[in-house]
């Protein structure tokens, strides 16, 4: 079924996840997250630390988690727009924390045979909830990476599972991450599993023709850390 069309500042009756209001924190999260990135590139200009391809980071900070896994370095170094995705889940509290790991590593396992991923990030908000941001070089390395039969699995299975309500965010980030440059959206992706059918629907946020849409974790990975 085709994705329903929002205006934008359309807020649909019934579908809280959708409204137009949550633009504001979830960008001030993605540029959190994009500051992880650039810190370490930083600190790796000035010889302060090595990053190897694929090498993961974590950290806490006030006792919550975050992770970096750094796919291409040396890619990340060049002042060259990039694509992002950014993943926002409103997770069951009853959901299956293990299963939702198990699966978080298979994706993980995934990027060396994706290399137009260049970086994934994620930070725990509170207690087993997570937002996620991928950096990629060109719109067509998701649509190759959700056609693995690990998102396949992940999107018909697992996010209809452990998800009230999912929202994924494409944008790019001119200037590349080694810039000053912020993160503009283009287009918004709601699923809402708490009505039957699943309530599916698509917000262009900038002047541009919208991508084709996509299912949650085609993007990112399985445990809100997607």
């Amino acid at each position: 079924m085709a994705p329903i069309r929002l205006a934008p500042q359309e807020s649909p009756a019934g579908h809280p996840c959708a409204d137009p209001l949550l633009y504001q924190s979830d960008q001030a999260l993605l540029a959190y997250l994009l500051q992880d990135i650039r810190s370490l590139m930083r600190r790796c200009c000035k010889g302060e630390l090595s990053l190897e391809p694929y090498e993961v980071l974590e950290w806490d900070v006030h006792g919550l988690q975050r992770r970096v896994v750094m796919c291409d370095p040396d890619a990340l170094m060049r002042p060259e727009t990039v694509q992002i995705v950014g993943f926002f889940g409103d997770r069951l509290a009853d959901a299956d924390a293990k299963g939702l790991d198990s699966v978080e590593i298979d994706l993980l396992g995934e990027f060396r045979s994706y290399p137009g991923i260049l970086s994934y990030s994620s930070v725990e908000l509170v207690e087993h909830h997570w937002a996620n941001l991928v950096v990629h070089t060109q719109p067509g390395d998701r649509e190759a990476w959700r056609g693995s039969a690990v998102h396949r699995m992940a999107v018909d299975h697992v996010a209809p599972r452990v998800y009230r309500s999912v929202r994924i965010h494409n944008g790019r980030l001119t200037g590349g991450v080694i810039g000053p440059n912020h993160i503009d959206i283009e287009v918004t992706k709601y699923w809402d599993y708490t009505v039957d059918p699943v309530w599916h629907a698509i917000r262009p946020v900038l002047e541009i023709d919208p991508v084709d849409a996509e299912a949650p974790f085609s993007n990112i990975t399985g445990s809100d850390r997607s």
